[in-house]
């Protein structure tokens, strides 16, 4: 059932804006070590989750997590939707067992992990995820810091383990930020900048 919470409307709100805003970037760094569509993937979930904000139980911390990964799942391609809509899904269930939100956004990390294979290291949206909620008790800005220097350490893995970069050779990998950690650690300097 959807519900008002001014709050988290402007957070999401802010959020997919901030996605949008780095799509062409996005695109730019992938087309070198992917297939160019991270910001498409990522800006197209973001315009539908703003389309969404209406339908959504705002109230309800655990049911908007629950509703935010279905609409995903909906509306995201590839395995980045299903990825995120199980991040999603694992953080509404934390949240349902009384976990707070960083502490359910941290379930979400761990069952993502757990299903993918992924973990920091392996050159994906992780490594600078799980950096970024790791120091988010200290704040949003320290978040931000723990992101980019995740993002920024994935230019030197010259190997992936995940993803499609795991067919790449690694001069194809050096020097550039994987793109699905880029756009988290956008995602969090945007969310600094409050």
């Amino acid at each position: 059932m959807p519900s008002a919470h001014p709050a988290r409307r402007a957070l999401i709100a802010r959020c997919c804006a901030a996605l949008i805003a780095v799509e062409k970037d996005l695109n730019a760094l992938d087309a070198k070590s992917g297939d160019g569509d991270t910001g498409s993937t990522l800006a197209g979930a973001a315009r539908a989750l703003q389309a969404a904000l209406d339908r959504l139980p705002l109230a309800d911390p655990t049911q908007l997590y629950r509703a935010i990964g279905m609409e995903l799942a909906q509306t995201m391609g590839g395995s980045s939707g299903v990825l995120l809509a199980i991040f999603f899904a694992a953080a509404g269930d934390a949240s349902a067992g009384g976990k707070d939100w960083i502490g359910a956004l941290s379930a979400g990390l761990d069952r993502v992990m757990q299903v993918g294979g992924a973990a920091p290291g392996h050159r994906t949206m992780i490594d600078a995820l799980a950096p970024a909620l790791a120091a988010l008790p200290q704040g949003v800005g320290a978040a931000a810091a723990a992101a980019r220097a995740g993002a920024d350490s994935t230019a030197a893995m010259t190997r992936a383990r995940a993803g499609r970069a795991t067919y790449l050779s690694a001069d194809k990998l050096k020097g550039f930020n994987d793109p699905g950690a880029e756009g988290v650690a956008r995602l969090f300097e945007d969310l600094a900048k409050a």
